[in-house]
């Protein structure tokens, strides 16, 4: 076998270190990336509202006005007239029983005594006049008939020397209602009704035909 010439093994040396370059050219590679690492933010909780509890406002009431009729026991008079002035009247209410006077101060006039049981009064005259009505610690009002005739009435409390009275003697029978203001309306009544003279509530003493005469203050209970 014969020996290669120093030339023809430095050709095949500058070949092989060519084809080593060529392959490592094409396998280059890049480096993997790291990956990323995923963080998961924890949210932080809501707080849950409180909710305060509805308060209720707070409630006035007013007083409401009295209306409780008199006491069983207490005597009390109510002075007023009839609705188109008709007649003048006084109720005067002791425990369960009441007296009313009604005139109208020239020839007309009734008298009715009856009870007053829980508030409600109920009278009657002799004559057939009738009175009904409501009481309260201030007032009186209702329906009376006078010689027939259908009337409404009101009445306010009528402290003394208000109120209502009667004399009596051998001839007349004399009624008086006294207002509130000091004013009067009564009737002498001898068999020929006419308007009564004055009469003086601090004495209760009146003239009547000439002759004096002392009233009574008519508290509710009496009969006649």
């Amino acid at each position: 076998m014969g020996q290669r010439s120093p030339l023809v093994t430095l050709a095949a040396t500058a070949v092989g270190l060519v084809g080593l370059l060529v392959v490592n050219s094409t396998q280059t590679g890049s480096p993997a990336a790291a990956p990323t690492a995923t963080q998961t933010a924890t949210a932080d909780p809501t707080p849950t509202p409180t909710t305060a509890a509805p308060t209720t406002p707070e409630q006035t009431s007013a007083t409401p006005e009295q209306t409780t009729p008199p006491a069983a026991q207490n005597q009390v008079v109510y002075v007023g007239r009839t609705a188109a002035r008709e007649a003048t009247l006084a109720v005067a209410v002791k425990g369960a029983k009441a007296v009313a006077y009604i005139c109208d101060g020239r020839r007309v006039e009734a008298w009715l005594t009856g009870t007053f049981s829980s508030g409600q009064l109920v009278l009657r005259s002799r004559t057939g006049e009738r009175l009904t009505g409501v009481v309260t610690a201030k007032a009186a009002s209702g329906e009376l008939t006078l010689r027939g005739r259908p009337l409404r009435f009101t009445a306010t409390l009528a402290p003394p020397p208000a109120g209502l009275y009667r004399a009596k003697n051998s001839t007349s029978t004399i009624g008086w209602i006294v207002l509130p203001d000091g004013s009067q309306v009564g009737i002498d009544n001898d068999g020929t009704p006419a308007a009564a003279p004055p009469l003086d509530p601090a004495t209760r003493s009146a003239t009547v035909n000439g002759a004096s005469v002392t009233a009574q203050s008519i508290a509710g209970d009496e009969t006649f």
